[in-house]
């Protein structure tokens, strides 16, 4: 049996991406830490504590924010967007609600290039509030970004904060996340993996959101933007697997909601902001259907399996040089099959 270290080593040698910072561990402890490559092409060696910007996996971030609101009273899962943002009263998609947008089955549609013909932060936010509903049945899950752009925006509005802001307040300070943050300083830079040598910035994007509608959004938004490391994305995956209760964070009823299924049958099986195994997951062979997780574009990802209690991170900066790279999905699938080998039950 290949072991997780081998394999990481080889992924990084065939070109799948630079370099790579891996955690596997259940909720007690860390079970196997390593690091492969380069942060980049001339750039130093990756470290444990190196930095990714970790795109899509910023929407789990959003979405404890928003568990530790409604754990506060201030929103349910069946509020529409209209109630929060009096901006959206009487646009087309006001009746969207919480549990819509975090299941990825709501009216919006996913608006491709929007930061081409949107290029300020209030062009795109008035693009998304006033785009047609989705041409397609919203009985299908249909992954948007806009859907997690307009999330950041609720719950910025309640807590009258701006995002990055309740971001820290609701989920970084709590869980005692130190390296984790939106528009990272460059006293970090040294630590940060490169991205894209971008076409439509016509530079290289080092410890700058790769993601360009987060770009437009001044590098704070719901979908995407924040940078992190293996170890702090690793205590989430430990929270979550402890059911709640670590220092009053979440309780054990919030995190059980948040796994549940409430897509079966329609295109893919979303949790409240996870993606759990099944259809167009990377679970890989062995995962069983409970697993859960995340990815991110850039080449980042977390899936934990709460019947053997163990989890798995890999940050991955698969886009450097070009996203034209796709060796990645494989890759997280054989990861998730290794892990579950060296360390199921």
């Amino acid at each position: 049996m290949r072991s997780i270290a081998s394999f990481i080593h080889r992924c990084t040698a065939e070109g799948a991406f630079p370099g790579a910072v891996w955690i596997v561990g259940n909720k007690d402890v860390v079970l196997e830490t390593g690091c492969a490559g380069v942060l980049g092409a001339g750039l130093g060696s990756v470290r444990p504590d190196s930095i990714y910007d970790i795109a899509s996996l910023t929407k789990i971030f959003v979405t404890l924010a928003l568990m530790r609101q409604m754990e506060d009273g201030l929103i349910r899962m069946e509020d529409t967007a209209g109630f929060f943002l009096p901006q959206w009263r009487g646009a087309p998609k006001a009746h969207i609600t919480i549990k819509e947008l975090l299941t990825h089955t709501s009216a919006m549609p996913s608006l491709t290039g929007l930061y081409r013909y949107a290029p300020t932060r209030g062009a795109m936010l008035e693009a998304i509030r006033l785009c047609p509903p989705r041409a397609d049945s919203p009985d299908r899950v249909l992954y948007t970004c806009e859907g997690y752009i307009l999330l950041g925006e609720i719950i910025a509005a309640i807590d009258t904060l701006p995002l990055d802001e309740v971001i820290v307040k609701r989920v970084l300070e709590p869980l005692g996340m130190k390296d984790t943050c939106y528009r990272p300083p460059p006293i970090l830079r040294e630590r940060i993996a490169a991205a894209e040598q971008c076409p439509w910035r016509a530079r290289l994007l080092r410890g700058e959101v790769h993601d360009e509608n987060a770009f437009v959004m001044g590098s704070v938004s719901g979908n995407a933007g924040i940078f992190s490391t293996a170890a702090d994305l690793a205590g989430i995956a430990a929270f979550m697997l402890g059911s709640g209760n670590a220092d009053g964070f979440l309780q054990t009823a919030t995190v059980n909601m948040m796994i549940r299924n409430y897509t079966a049958g329609r295109g893919q099986n979303r949790g409240l902001g996870w993606l759990l195994a099944g259809p167009g997951s990377p679970a890989g062979d062995i995962m069983p259907a409970d697993s859960f997780g995340h990815t991110g574009f850039t080449g980042t990802s977390i899936w934990i399996d709460p019947v053997s209690g163990i989890y798995g991170v890999l940050l991955s900066n698969r886009v450097h040089p070009s996203r034209d790279n796709g060796k990645i999905f494989r890759v997280r699938e054989i990861f998730h099959n290794l892990i579950a080998l060296n360390y199921g039950r």
